[in-house]
């Protein structure tokens, strides 16, 4: 039965897991300190020793560094602290509201979905995707602290998850698809039941989110519009016309493009050598010159309806990529960066023994399907199905909240993907093993359900394997 009522201190049944997710983050913290530096990472320092942003990478983040900076906390050591200590005060949280709920086993599975080769390495990077997992880790132990014990989230812990998940919103364009519905499941749908419902809730959510990001970047924050947002089209056209193929994407010229393929400036890996001036950016900038923003917008949608199959086999190619579903077990950008970026401002460390190792250890689940998102989509999936048929009780309604957060952000990347880097999959990672964490806290689980569902994760994990083994190198 869940615990009713009473303080932290009135029942010590969750402290020791508190105590275990604190010792587990300082000595992270303490082993890697002050963190890898990323070229993002150095990118954003440089935003904030300035106090001038653009909307490249996030402007929260540089104005929180900022704000860091003037009390004289200076490099990546404070941001990396404040990351991991989110991180592992949310994952304490809803262990010990576990413990304090009775299902003390399921409590210590809260701190191992943090010590995932793969997330643990990319936690250690000041980067903005470690941010958001951070922020939404830390918005989720403050609610679940609550909801597991069966108690109303009060107002003022309630609006700190919500700033939380705000600045989670920020931190990533697309993190909205996995903070929308976290949200809404937090809220309870606001009384909304219906499927068709709660769809429209999110959607119109969702909007609402992307119209105050806008505002807070650019009205409040006052970041300079780089228009990052061209990259989608410009990676879209791009795909369209490879596959179509089209003699020439709109903008270009018959020549240009047969220059640009000579150069493979497009493959489904990612966007980026059309933004490498040495390489490709000559054509990148020709997509997107023309007449601004509108007109490569008006050309983006044209293509798209003009030439829906080529744009179907492009989005395809793209999230094979990006899911690793038939991509070789090699394939780049899976583990972080073994040392920081060189710069001139002394920011983070060079690769360490400690680093060392937990680089190893990523490198080789990466090469697993652990290192593969198309199984921990199915995963994802199949622990959502099996909540669903589970009896009403706190951990379950958590446990579907993790899972369609993780599903629904993992699905928008069919659409609004631009590179395959496997940190971008750092919250389906988190999300999943949390969700599997309150679905072994849930009393009368359908035995049938959670057989299916265990062999729908063998058998995902089964076809990885062979997939991979069997794909051919990757062009990048």
């Amino acid at each position: 039965m869940a615990a009713q009522g009473g303080d932290f201190g009135a029942r010590p049944a969750g402290w020791p897991v508190a105590l275990g997710a604190a010792a587990l983050g300082l000595a992270l913290l303490g082993l890697l300190w002050p963190g890898i530096a990323a070229y993002d990472t150095v990118k954003q320092y440089e935003q904030a020793l300035a106090g001038v942003y653009d909307d490249w990478h996030p402007p929260v983040m540089a104005w929180l560094w900022s704000r860091l900076l003037a009390v004289h906390l200076d490099g990546t050591g404070p941001m990396l602290a404040l990351q991991l200590a989110l991180f592992w005060a949310g994952l304490g949280l809803l262990g010990a509201g576990l413990a304090r709920s009775g299902a003390r086993r399921a409590a210590w599975g809260a701190l191992l979905a943090g010590l995932s080769p793969l997330v643990a390495d990319w936690m250690l990077v000041v980067v903005k995707d470690a941010q958001m997992v951070a922020a939404m880790a830390a918005a989720a132990g403050i609610v679940g602290w609550y909801r597991l014990q069966a108690r109303a989230v009060p107002a003022v812990p309630g609006v700190l998850a919500g700033l939380l998940l705000g600045y989670a919103v920020l931190a990533r364009a697309n993190s909205v698809f996995a903070v929308v519905p976290l949200a809404c499941c937090f809220l309870r749908w606001g009384g909304v039941r219906r499927w068709w419902g709660r769809a429209a809730l999110m959607l119109v959510a969702a909007l609402l989110a992307l119209l105050a990001s806008d505002v807070v970047n650019h009205a409040l924050l006052r970041a300079d519009r780089s228009h990052v947002e061209r990259t989608l089209p410009l990676f879209d056209l791009a795909g369209i016309a490879h596959f179509a193929p089209l003699a020439a994407p709109p903008g270009l010229s018959r020549e240009e493009w047969a220059d640009a393929e000579r150069k493979h400036c497009y493959t489904p890996f990612y966007w980026d050598p059309f933004g490498n001036p040495r390489r490709c950016g000559d054509q990148g900038d020709e997509l997107v010159s023309p007449d601004g923003p509108s007109h490569l917008i008006r050309d983006w949608a044209a293509t798209i309806v003009a030439h829906p199959l080529a744009y179907a086999e492009h989005r395809l190619a793209h999230l094979n990529a990006t899911l690793r579903v038939a991509t070789p077990p090699d394939e780049p950008s899976a583990a972080a960066p073994s040392g920081s970026e060189p710069n001139p401002y002394g920011l983070g460390a060079h690769q360490s023994a400690a680093s060392r190792v937990v680089q190893r250890l990523a490198a080789f689940f990466a090469g697993t399907p652990a290192g593969s998102p198309a199984v921990w989509l199915v995963l994802a999936a199949a622990i959502g199905w099996v909540l669903l048929g589970t009896p009403a009780q706190p951990a379950r309604e958590l446990g579907l909240a993790f899972s369609l957060s993780a599903c629904l952000m993992t699905a928008s990347f069919a659409v609004v993907s631009i590179a395959s880097d496997l940190r971008y999959h750092l919250w389906l990672m988190t999300g999943t093993g949390l969700a599997a964490v309150m679905l072994a806290a849930c009393r009368e689980v359908p035995p049938r359900r959670l057989r299916i569902g265990l062999a729908l994760g063998v058998a995902a994990c089964a076809a990885s394997v062979a997939m991979r083994a069997l794909a051919g190198p990757m062009a990048i």
